[in-house]
């Protein structure tokens, strides 16, 4: 045996005895949510306790910890206390213990149903629920308002937790604290409401002093019910049916499996989650949870999980991975493991050191074997966030360059759009054209037709194709693929470093207009080398657009457009074919040499929107052809790989000479010439 597989043996047995050790929320012991400490009262029923340390400053703890019960009692008169005044004072002291333990709470207060064994039992936190509770009550322990976004593998009750955390907090700490329930349809909010039903039918009368805890319906409606004791109400909705939602006068919003929300013509569902956070003032003991299983990229979970990782939000990320639930582990015995631990591959060593142990990867090894598709594997049964999130098996870019250049990924300094507008200009006594930007007015959309700048054009510094910019070109109508330019700047590269993502406008637009703006943006940026992708425009252009006219009635107005005729051909007499011919031969190119500068840092990307499609581009079961995930885009990804491509294979900028100078003639810029 070698000393890395002994080593692994031992710490295989150190994680399987932490596992294993010994919960009870009744005692105390186990509990690690928050802080805690053992302390000793003789006289009650349970005389040893590790308590919240917070608790231990409430009235009473300190005298009766320091005294015992009798004690404590005789000084409050009682000479010979009886045992229903033990009782009694200990029923006091068990109500103030809820304020503060939710973990005892839930074991003596809360029962559930003991999934697939048809009973009911109390609620006792298994291991990942004990996680979930602690980076709940570090927020609330601080005063802060519990904003979790919960990204989670199955089967470990995570909706569970969070629906019955908000009823300790109706319960116990707040009366009209009134919540809601949303799934994504109204199945998912009932079955969640279900829970929360059970544990007010069967809540023991020794909490509430002797009453019975009912709920109501509110104003007659069965969706909205108010509970008795704290008159506090909670609201069930779905996203596909929101407007039985009643989110005013809210405290708590539960969204569950938001992965599965999606957006339809006229709501969206980032507009249903801002209907109902915003009325959700903030402040302590105010809950906002969005949970889901992860279901692909790009879409509204996703966005926010990357956002709350990267601190552009207030929400707490947490994620489970699957080997901490116990469920999924299979025995192995000691003489097992010598041999086990030789034939793991290089990804099971991968669990290991993310904390797995062998028993879990025995568990995932026969699972992996079910599910040949790894990227279900992932979805299903993650080891880590990245993993979750996997929406394809034939990945074209690895998770690990994606991941890198999202890095570098930033909101625009700039959102608006680039206009022409004609300007009377003194000096020449003429009506001139002047390209300005015009920033996004309060209330209008700003996730499609408009210009998202991270760099403003350096007008200080004259440099020849310093920027390039390129074009996607999609379709019109709201169903089609949509249109994209984007821009980057090159001079860095003049000093060894490497171009840097710019701009980006996107949306659906006619494809005259698109034309158009690419060369309002093009001229923008110091006269940019205009590089628009023509394969699409000429397919559609035999009829209605005829956009190879559009493009030549550019070419006769701007000067520095990419032209893909060669140059001795045009000697021959051939007529100039504009823009970049995206075909079998050239898509694979650009797409391969985007991966390489993935790989390499060969780029600097910008905007986390092209990061969502990039996870979503795949190589299509026929192995040849490329593209987006059915129902989602690439125009972002084709923009980019284009211009990574031409910054890499075009001559580096060179300053523009200014004085008095013969005039310059209109270069033809051509796949020959790069």
């Amino acid at each position: 045996m070698t000393d890395k597989i002994k080593n692994m043996i031992e710490e295989n047995y150190r994680r399987l005895k932490k596992n294993s050790a010994v919960y009870n929320p009744v005692t105390g012991e186990g509990s690690t949510s928050i802080e805690r400490k053992w302390i000793e009262i003789d006289g009650f029923p349970l005389t040893r306790m590790n308590l919240p340390t917070d608790m231990l400053h409430e009235n009473h703890v300190s005298e009766l910890i320091e005294k015992g019960a009798h004690a404590f009692l005789a000084s409050r008169g009682n000479k010979h206390p009886s045992h229903k005044n033990i009782i009694t004072l200990w029923l006091e002291f068990c109500r103030k213990r809820i304020k503060y333990d939710f973990e005892y709470w839930a074991k003596t207060m809360a029962v559930i149903s003991d999934k697939g064994r048809g009973r009911d039992i109390p609620f006792t936190l298994n291991r990942p629920q004990r996680f979930y509770l602690s980076e709940m009550e570090k927020l609330r322990l601080a005063g802060k308002p519990i904003d979790i976004i919960l990204c989670k593998a199955r089967q470990w009750g995570g909706s569970t937790l969070t629906q019955l955390y908000m009823l300790w907090i109706q319960l116990v700490h707040k009366r009209n604290w009134n919540s809601v329930i949303c799934g994504d349809v109204e199945k998912q909010s009932s079955i969640v409401a279900g829970i929360m039903a059970k544990v007010i039918n069967n809540y023991p009368l020794w909490a509430t002093g002797g009453k019975k805890l009912t709920t109501t319906p509110y104003q007659g409606t069965q969706k909205t019910r108010t509970i008795s004791w704290s008159n506090s109400r909670y609201s069930l909705g779905s996203s596909q049916k929101p407007d039985s939602l009643r989110s005013e006068d809210i405290s708590m919003a539960h969204l569950t499996e938001v992965g599965l929300w999606r957006a339809t013509a006229g709501r969206k569902p980032e507009d249903l989650v801002q209907s109902i956070f915003g009325s959700i003032a903030g402040g302590p003991y105010t809950v906002k949870v969005m949970e889901s299983t992860a279901k692909g990229v790009g879409n509204f979970f996703h966005r926010t999980w990357i956002d709350a990782t990267a601190g552009r939000n207030n929400f707490t990320p947490v994620f489970v991975p699957w080997y901490s639930i116990d469920l999924y582990s299979k025995k192995l015995a000691s003489d097992d493991y010598v041999p086990f631990i030789e034939s793991m591959d290089e990804y099971e060593h991968q669990l290991f050191s993310l904390g797995a142990t062998l028993e879990a990867i025995a568990w995932y090894r026969d699972k992996r074997r079910e599910m040949p598709e790894e990227w279900r594997l992932f979805s299903e049964f993650p080891s880590t966030a990245n993993e979750a999130f996997q929406s394809t098996g034939r990945r074209v870019f690895k998770i690990s360059y994606v991941k890198n250049i999202r890095e570098s990924c930033v909101p625009p300094t700039w959102i608006g759009d680039i206009v022409s507008v004609e300007k009377f200009d003194e000096e020449q006594r003429a009506n001139k054209k002047v390209i300005s930007f015009e920033p996004l007015q309060p209330g209008e959309p700003s996730d499609t037709n408009v210009l998202k700048v991270w760099l403003m054009p350096d007008t200080q510094l004259n440099y020849r194709d310093r920027y390039i910019v390129t074009v996607d070109v999609g379709g019109v109508s709201d169903k089609a693929d949509y249109s994209c330019i984007m821009v980057a700047d090159r001079l860095p590269m003049l000093e060894g470093g490497v171009p840097e993502i710019a701009a980006c406008w996107h949306g659906h637009i006619e494809h005259d207009k698109l034309a158009w703006k690419a060369v309002e943006i093009a001229k923008a940026y110091n006269n940019a080398l205009l590089v628009i992708e023509a394969n699409t425009l000429e397919t559609e252009g035999t009829e209605g657009d005829n956009f190879e006219y559009i493009l030549n009635e550019i070419a006769g107005k701007y000067s520095n457009l990419y032209s893909r005729t060669s140059t001795q051909e045009i000697r021959q007499g051939r007529p100039r074919r504009w823009g970049f011919h995206t075909n079998s031969s050239t898509k694979p190119m650009v797409i391969n040499f985007l991966i390489k500068a993935m790989r390499d840092g060969l780029y600097v990307e910008h905007c986390i929107e092209t990061t969502y499609e990039l996870d979503l581009y795949e190589l299509k079961e026929n192995g040849k052809e490329m593209g987006a995930v059915e129902g989602n885009h690439d125009d972002r990804v084709m923009a980019t790989a284009i211009l990574i491509w031409i910054c890499y294979n075009h001559p580096l900028p060179s300053i523009v000479q200014t004085g008095n100078v013969a005039k310059k003639k209109t270069r033809i810029i051509s796949e020959a010439s790069i």
